[in-house]
């Protein structure tokens, strides 16, 4: 099932006298007064503080999260709108994070462990922010699934260790938001048309319920994954070793040689290879300890994303080489974005668009998703164009898996800021999103229809 709500945002100090849109509630949706343009399909409005925005929105999610299911929130949208404000909070005014963490900390019987992981997207790249922004990688193993994983480091025994990026741990829910508080400290921020302390980075926070013998089941995979590594390189090496003696290169074709491998040769070949599928059995106990691990205790994960702000791309804005490099990216990857959710509608995400990044490793298994459409007030400090101060006519079809359709939008989004916050719950364990690096902006001003979904 999919919800959609819509949030107005207050005016800032600096908007005070503007011009406002006013609008009436009605069935499902709202209706703009003197512009005879309708929001339809909404399941509610919500208010503009967050603490009953959460209540609404956010607080059933909690008992499913409890009892091991999978939610992902975002909030999406053009910069200004106030995604990070609703996302983490301003001030003495909390977040959706730090309300939710209150809640499942006040509502379990005790005893819980939250695993953190908090890392951003920044200009096609990802940074650890719980590692002092540390590069991370994106990879895909042989069975397709695509990982975020650290910078290699080295075991205690000198293995080489690829492994999932930095996880923080904590029993209480001050415990959690400190740390929370530390990696956004060091989120890229910079300067945007409407906002000097713009998000110029997609960020990402992983909360996953664990418990102590979890963590260290996880740890011992990524150890035995390690020993892993060097054997079969030392195997594969001896291989293409014993086959170059096997052919020689004579007028430009290879022909036998004639020469055959030592039995000694054999021998090591055959002593490597047993040894790499003792590794690689090890590594299968460990993984199977994982998931016996996870059985005893089915504590769920909630991933919560602050997009970067869709950004203005017009002639005669004042920025730097910098500034339009980064308002260039954030478009392109918000419009990937955009197209894996529609592939995800239609139960398929075609390979050639997956190049991204992904938030858990399981298979996406959505079960409700609830989209919140947050539009800001059109204001005379928000409009660059005074001949395009008209109100976006937005007709919004909610699809039954993933979806919100809007057709014939006038694409003055850089007047009439909005945002998405998505939020997803799954009956298993965890929650695949992709995101795919694309280089072309997101809105086209001159189109009259526009599809986000």
């Amino acid at each position: 099932m999919t919800k959609v709500y819509l949030r107005p945002r207050p005016l800032a100090d600096s908007e005070q006298g503007d011009e406002v849109v006013e609008y009436v509630v009605e069935d499902r949706g709202i209706r703009v007064v003197n512009a005879s343009k309708h929001f339809k399909n909404f399941t509610g409005i919500l208010s503009m503080t967050n603490s009953e925005a959460y209540t609404q929105a956010i607080s059933p999610l909690v008992p499913a999260m409890l009892a091991g299911s999978t939610s992902c929130c975002f909030a999406y949208g053009h910069t200004n709108s106030g995604k990070t404000h609703t996302i983490f909070g301003y001030g003495d005014e909390l977040g959706m994070c730090q309300r939710l963490l209150q809640d499942l900390f006040e509502q379990s019987d005790g005893g819980l462990l939250m695993q953190v992981r908090f890392y951003e997207l920044y200009n096609s790249k990802v940074f650890d922010l719980l590692n002092n922004r540390q590069p991370g990688f994106v990879r895909q193993d042989g069975d397709g699934t695509i990982h975020v994983r650290s910078t290699t480091t080295m075991g205690p025994n000198g293995e080489v260790l690829t492994q999932s990026l930095h996880a923080g741990y904590a029993d209480s829910a001050n415990a959690v938001i400190d740390i929370i508080r530390k990696g956004k400290s060091i989120r890229a921020e910079g300067t945007s048309e409407l906002h000097h302390q713009s998000s110029r980075s997609h960020a990402v926070l992983e909360l996953e319920i664990v418990t102590p013998a979890l963590a260290q089941s996880r740890q011992e995979v990524a150890l035995a994954q390690a020993r892993v590594v060097p054997l079969g390189k030392a195997r594969d090496d001896l291989y293409i070793a014993i086959q170059s003696q096997l052919y020689t290169f004579v007028n430009g074709k290879h022909t036998l040689s004639g020469v055959q491998p030592t039995q000694e040769d054999q021998d090591n070949l055959n002593k490597l290879q047993a040894q790499v599928d003792t590794a690689e059995a090890e590594v299968t106990a460990k993984k199977e300890r994982v998931i016996a691990e996870k059985a005893k205790y089915p504590g769920g994960m909630f991933v919560l994303v602050d997009l970067a702000g869709a950004e203005y791309m017009g002639e005669g804005l004042a920025r730097t080489p910098q500034e339009r490099k980064e308002a260039r990216e954030i478009n392109s990857s918000l419009l990937a974005l955009k197209e894996c959710i529609r592939a995800q509608s239609q139960d398929h995400v075609a390979a050639t668009t997956l190049s991204a990044w992904v938030l858990a490793e399981e298979d996406l298994a959505v079960v409700e998703q609830s989209f919140l459409l947050r539009r800001t007030e059109v204001t005379e400090h928000n409009a660059h164009r005074p001949e395009e101060k008209q109100i976006a006519a937005l007709d919004i079809t909610v699809h039954d898996t993933v979806g919100l359709q809007m057709t014939n939008a006038k694409c003055d989004l850089h007047e009439n800021p909005a945002y998405i916050l998505f939020v997803s719950r799954c009956e298993v364990a965890s929650v695949q999103m992709l995101l795919e690096v694309s280089v072309i902006c997101m809105f086209k001003y001159e189109h009259k229809n526009l599809s986000i979904c």
